[in-house]
C-alpha cells in the first residue's frame, strides 16, 4: 500500500497551491454584488475543472496499477484505461451521492459557492469567509482524490474479472475500531461495505484464487 495513494497526494498538494492563489484573489476583488457573483463563481468553475483534470490522471493511474496487480501486463492495462477511464466515467463518479461525504460532488460545489456569496454579501470580515471556504473546498477536493483512487481499482477489478477482493487496513495504531475489525475480511466485489469517514485509506486487494 506504500504508494497508492501517492498520486493522489501529488495532485492534491498541487490543487491546494492553485486553489490557495485562486482564492486569494478574492481578497483582492471590488465588493459591490454584481463582481461578488461573478469573481466567485469563476473561482469555483476554475477549482473544479482542475479537480476534474487532476481526478482523471489520479483514476487512471490508479486502473493501472491495479490492472497489473491483477496479472495484467503494463500495455495491457494501460490500453484497458484508455478505454474505460473517461471524463463520461469521472463525471458518473462526481454526480452520484457518495457515502463518505453525504453530498454529490458538482451539487456540492454549487452549494458553496451560493454560500460564499451570500457571506461575503453580508460579513464584516471577508477575508475570514474566504479563508473558511478555503478550508471546506480543500476538505472536498481532497477526499473525491481519495474515492477516485478507490472508485478506479474497484472498477479496473471488475473488468479484469475479479470476484472476491480483500479488505486491508493499515494497523498502525490510528485506524478506527471499524475499520480494525474489517482488516482481512474477504467480500464479494458488488458486496465491498462503503468507506464511512474523511481520510480512510483502507484499501482493497483482488483475491486471485
Amino acid at each position: 500500500m506504500t504508494d497508492l495513494y501517492a498520486m493522489a497526494d501529488r495532485a492534491i498538494k498541487s490543487m491546494n497551491r492553485e486553489n490557495l492563489k485562486a482564492f486569494g484573489r478574492l481578497k483582492l476583488a471590488r465588493w459591490d454584488e454584481i463582481n461578488v457573483v461573478r469573481a466567485v463563481g469563476t473561482v469555483y468553475d476554475e477549482s473544479a475543472a482542475l479537480a476534474r483534470k487532476r481526478y482523471l490522471e489520479i483514476a487512471k493511474d490508479a486502473y493501472i496499477r491495479a490492472m497489473v496487480e491483477t496479472g495484467k501486463t503494463r500495455k495491457e492495462a494501460e490500453r484497458d484505461a484508455w478505454e474505460d477511464i473517461t471524463m463520461l466515467w469521472l463525471l458518473g463518479l462526481l454526480e452520484a451521492p457518495d457515502p463518505v461525504t453525504l453530498y454529490i460532488f458538482t451539487e456540492e460545489t454549487e452549494r458553496k459557492k451560493q454560500r460564499l456569496v451570500e457571506a461575503l454579501s453580508a460579513a464584516h470580515n471577508k477575508n475570514a469567509e474566504i479563508d473558511k471556504a478555503l478550508r471546506y473546498w480543500t476538505k472536498q477536493v481532497g477526499q473525491y482524490a481519495i474515492n477516485v483512487t478507490d472508485d478506479a481499482r474497484l472498477d479496473a477489478f471488475r473488468s479484469a474479472g475479479v470476484e472476491r477482493v480483500m479488505w486491508n487496513t493499515n494497523l498502525d495504531g490510528r485506524e478506527c475500531e471499524r475499520c480494525k475489525a474489517l482488516n482481512g475480511k474477504v467480500f464479494d466485489i458488488d458486496k465491498v461495505p462503503p468507506k464511512q469517514h474523511y481520510g480512510d485509506r483502507c484499501w482493497l486487494t483482488p483475491v486471485l484464487a
